[in-house]
């Protein structure tokens, strides 16, 4: 990694020999003179690379992705010769400085040429500011790949237990459990198509099929029961730590309308363990709730809903009890060709938010606050319409795509100290 100095002290002495002609005699001789003293030219160029152990030391000490950093430099030169010369020696310092720039874009310092400027002995060599792409920038591979079984899309996936997963595809009405090394646990057959599902606290399986008003329990052995109904499609429900159900209800699909136009608005509820409603949230600050789908609990507490308004899909994250916190409508980034458009959420044991983006191909990683943080992958990855996203115990994080396939990450182990 060539770096370049500003300021430089080092001097380079140029010999200027005479080429007068000699005698007769001395033509089989050499015809060069000794050099005296006003023929010698000094300039001020910029020093050579810094040795092996320096650059060594240099990188083990750059931590941010701008850093400006130094090493010492012995001050062994006096200047006790004076240039006979002045426009040779800019001329010499005008090429080194743009074979600098030529080579490296780096800024070199004009004035530090200027010999009637008086100056401080320098010893340390400061160099200009170099741009490192930042380790939460730098492309992540993913520790497990594997293709889950039937066809579809990946609708939905949930953690059961140490590195296993449920997993449900678009056309099939099985449930499938993956560890996430690929290996098959078990395949259970089911009479509706899974769309969305949670486990309780007391290891209760609820789910919701495809376009439905309702949540059901699963017995172990597939039978379904209905548990809560409403009049509006539900958008997405989560099971939080307190024993207590979140469900949002969304206006149903134009497919799936029949007869008048419900009068309910879409809204946020929640229910206790028994079913019993506790409260309900139709607005989100100061503007209501168009299309609320998929929802989680960090772990600070907060409230993280997707909502699907036209042309303005974003994330909204509420305080516990209902207040607006943040908004996130995606970010403004060459690898991101279209809109954000967010399929599903889920958080880490460290806070941060997992957000599919299923038009550009990308997961968009968030902190606690709802500020972006980075991107788990992107297009350039190949992993082409995540879908559905869940994090395990291990905090691993599963990322199933349109083509059935899931991708497995490992999840920041630094907690986010926002």
């Amino acid at each position: 990694m060539p770096l370049f100095t500003r300021r430089s002290q080092a001097f380079t002495t140029i010999f200027g020999y005479s080429t007068e002609p000699g005698n007769t005699r001395e033509s089989n001789v050499s015809n060069f003179r000794s050099p005296n003293r006003s023929q010698l030219r000094s300039f001020r160029v910029l020093p050579s690379y810094p040795s092996p152990k320096q650059r060594r030391e240099i990188t083990s000490n750059a931590s941010a992705s701008s850093f400006r950093t130094s090493y010492v430099m012995a001050d062994d030169f006096s200047d006790d010769t004076e240039s006979d010369d002045t426009s040779v020696s800019n001329l010499s310092r005008a090429f080194y400085r743009q074979r600098t720039l030529a080579r490296g874009n780096f800024c070199v310092d004009e004035s530090s040429d200027d010999e009637s400027i008086p100056s401080e002995p320098v010893t340390n060599m400061t160099y200009s500011s170099i741009h490192l792409t930042p380790r939460s920038r730098q492309p992540r591979k993913e520790a497990y790949r594997f293709n889950v079984e039937g066809t579809g899309a990946v609708t939905c996936i949930m953690d059961t237990s140490a590195g296993q997963c449920w997993i449900t595809r678009y056309n099939d009405k099985i449930l499938h459990i993956y560890h996430r090394n690929g290996h098959k646990k078990e395949a259970k057959a089911i009479s509706e198509k899974i769309n969305m599902m949670c486990m309780r606290q007391d290891k209760c399986l609820l789910v919701t099929p495809q376009f439905s008003r309702s949540v059901f329990k699963m017995a172990p052995t597939g039978k379904m029961t209905n548990f809560l109904t409403f009049e509006l499609e539900v958008g997405g429900f989560c099971c939080t730590s307190r024993n207590e159900i979140l469900i949002t209800t969304t206006p149903i699909q134009k497919s799936q309308k029949k007869g008048p136009r419900p009068r309910k608005t879409p809204s946020i509820l929640r229910f206790s363990q028994s079913g019993d409603r506790l409260w309900e949230i139709k607005v989100k600050g100061t503007d209501p709730f168009v299309r609320p789908s998929k929802i989680k609990v960090n772990i600070n507490g907060d409230i993280c809903v997707l909502d699907h308004e036209t042309s303005k899909e974003h994330l909204v994250i509420l305080a516990p009890d209902g207040e607006e916190k943040k908004r996130y409508y995606g970010i403004q980034d060459k690898v991101l060709d279209h809109p954000f458009e967010p399929k599903d959420i889920c958080c880490d044991k460290n806070g941060f938010i997992y957000i599919p983006d299923v038009r550009n191909s990308a997961v968009h990683v968030l902190d606690k606050t709802g500020h972006f943080h980075h991107f788990l992958f992107t297009k350039d990855d190949g992993n082409k319409f995540p879908c559905a996203i869940a994090c395990d115990s291990d905090n691993f994080v599963w990322v199933g795509l349109s083509s059935g396939a899931i991708r497995v990450y490992k999840a920041d182990q630094k907690a986010n100290a926002k």
